[in-house]
């Protein structure tokens, strides 16, 4: 205990961001840039798989909205150079909309070989240490077949100071200097144990000494990132949101907890939590949820659409607060 209870003092003592005023694993800093109550620029969309770049209908859809993000699998054919991929693809976004923030992806419990940040310290013998291990000292590999190559999976032993400095100022700080990046997808930001198969019964202790670590090289990432005018895609928050099932008292439950987050970055609905994933015709609360996110929205709040685009929903003038 006494391991994690330390590098849990670590982060609240080096941080230089506040805690998130509502209850969240991480700090919820608000986003770089100037607040917007533009309905078009406060949709929010993520792309996956594709084996090349996004075909054109993709990208156009991908630039009506405000912010984006684009996950490891975008051109999932080449096995490597994912760094330069995922940028060459925020840039040919960015030139049909300028205006569409681009997050690109970033693992922040595994070393990906497909990054060349990643494979670059991956296979040096001298820091195997850099990674969690079996008991006999071996690396810990979740590795999986992507088309016709393998992806190694290390898991990030973040308790490693190295590791840290590493994991912030050159694998998540090779997206801060691109320009076309507005921020960073930070995928398993809540620890590396509830996705990994097959690896031995680490004591508690040491699952969550891994896992504490984790969040200190996260707030460090996420500081420094906002240096750059990047921000963290996990910053959002995601209250549950109502639907047309809720009787009345939950569904005013829920719009008081949603209303009680306005000063904070908020997506509503979210990616896991609530959003349609269908064409937008057969998601049968979307106007609901439209109306209840216009009712409870703050300065930085997202809306979450579904796979196509509902052109008189996203693109009315609903005005601002008063």
């Amino acid at each position: 205990m006494i391991t994690t209870f330390i590098l849990q003092c670590i982060i609240l003592i080096e941080s230089k961001l506040d805690p998130c005023p509502i209850s969240w694993r991480l700090p919820c800093p608000l986003p770089p840039w100037s607040p917007t109550y533009n309905m078009q620029l406060s949709t929010q969309y993520y792309f996956y798989s594709s084996e090349g770049f996004y075909d054109n209908a993709t990208v156009a859809f991908a630039a009506l909205h405000g912010v984006v993000g684009i996950d490891w699998a975008n051109h999932y054919g080449l096995p490597m150079h994912r760094e330069e991929t995922l940028a060459q693809q925020a840039a040919i976004i960015k030139n049909v909309n300028p205006q569409t923030r681009v997050f690109v992806y970033r693992q922040s419990e595994l070393a990906l070989n497909i990054f060349d940040n990643g494979a670059k310290v991956m296979y040096d013998p001298s820091k195997t240490n850099w990674f969690v291990l079996f008991p006999n000292g071996t690396i810990y590999n979740d590795s999986t077949k992507v088309g016709n190559y393998r992806m190694d999976q290390f898991c990030w032993d973040h308790r490693n100071p190295d590791v840290q400095d590493y994991f912030v100022n050159s694998y998540v700080a090779s997206a801060f200097n691109q320009s076309v990046v507005d921020g960073i997808f930070y995928d398993d930001d809540g620890g590396i144990w509830d996705e990994r198969q097959n690896y031995p019964n680490y004591t508690e202790e040491y699952r969550k000494s891994v896992d504490a670590a984790q969040q200190v090289s996260l707030n460090r990432a996420w500081e420094l990132g906002l240096k750059y005018k990047k921000h963290a895609w996990q910053a959002w928050l995601s209250p549950t949101i109502p639907t047309s099932d809720d009787k009345p008292a939950v569904c005013a439950e829920k719009m008081r907890t949603a209303m009680s987050m306005k000063n904070v970055p908020v997506t509503f609905p979210a990616m896991y939590n609530g959003a349609c994933d269908h064409p937008w015709e057969e998601c049968k609360d979307l106007k609901q949820q439209l109306a209840a996110f216009l009712i409870a929205r703050g300065d930085y709040w997202l809306f979450f659409t579904p796979n196509t685009w509902w052109k008189e929903g996203f693109e009315a003038d609903y005005g601002e607060p008063l």
